[in-house]
């Protein structure tokens, strides 16, 4: 049997406000490796709301997470993708696309919650 993944991606305000969801909004997306950081780059994003992006690039949190399932076996690894500074960000307005560059990214589990 071969293993299905599921890639999602979420752009938020540092407060939870949610910016995109690509498991909601459909959203092609890349992540790849980009000198000393991470490149990211999200396809047919709305002008709105790329320019709320933009107004709040100082305070951003992304968070890229593969879900895998084979057979009766599903694992999830997750990764929360900031900038220290400040995020490269660029508005490709006539392709819908938009890119930002971040300097770290970062694996978490929840698998120590408490759950009741």
């Amino acid at each position: 049997m071969s293993e299905l993944i599921q890639k999602t991606l979420l752009i938020k305000h540092v407060t939870s406000r949610m910016f995109v969801d690509s498991r909601v909004s459909g959203n092609a997306f890349s992540l790849s490796a980009h000198e000393g950081g991470w490149k990211i780059v999200v396809k047919d994003i709305p002008l709105e709301i790329m320019n709320e992006i933009k107004a709040n690039q100082a305070d951003l949190n992304l968070f890229y997470f593969e879900e895998t399932e084979e057979g009766q076996t599903r694992s999830i690894h997750k990764w929360w993708i900031y900038d220290t500074v400040l995020p490269g960000l660029e508005i490709n307005e006539s392709r819908s696309e938009l890119t930002l560059i971040l300097n770290t990214r970062t694996g978490y589990s929840n698998e120590h919650v408490n759950k009741q």
